[in-house]
Parts: C-alpha cells; structure tokens; sequence
C-alpha cells in the first residue's frame, strides 16, 4: 500500500489503525540486517518503497520490478545526501 500523503495531527487526536499504517508505518524506512531479512518481511513491495540494508549500509528503493540502489549513479550515495538520526 502507498503512503497517504502528508498530515498533522492535532494533540489528543486518536490514530486510528488505518491512520497509523497509511501515515506512518507505509511512509516509514524500515531497517533489515540483509536482502534476505528484507525479502522474508516484505513479500509484496510497492513501487517507491524504500529499505535500508545493514549489513552493506544500503539504501534502496522499490522500483515495481526490483530493488535498486538509491542515491543515483548506481552506488548507494545516501552517506553524503542523507541525514541519518538514531539511537
């Protein structure tokens, strides 16, 4: 399922199921230790889902038909055109 767009919530508003899959969980990079992490998790992409692989600190997306490199020119690039923030 694709994102729903953008959206502010209002303080003590209630997310609903669909609120919390479609604004947050759809539009969410989650972090897989590998392809093979990956591929079990998500068995049906959608075209311009990302992914973020650890175990060669890849991002990719989603193209419809496969997984590709973000970043453009083939290489990952998300080290220079990325902030990453965590724990």
């Amino acid at each position: 399922m694709a994102g729903l767009g953008y959206r502010t919530f209002a303080a003590g508003e209630v997310l609903t199921a669909a609120n919390v899959q479609g604004y947050l969980m759809d539009q969410a990079i989650p972090v897989f230790a590998d392809e093979a992490a990956r591929d079990a998790a998500i068995t049906s992409p959608t075209e311009g889902q990302h992914c973020f692989l650890s175990d060669t600190d890849a991002l990719q997306f989603y193209t419809g038909s496969a997984w590709v490199a973000a970043g453009g020119a083939g290489g990952g690039g998300f080290e220079t055109n990325f902030l990453l923030m965590g724990a």
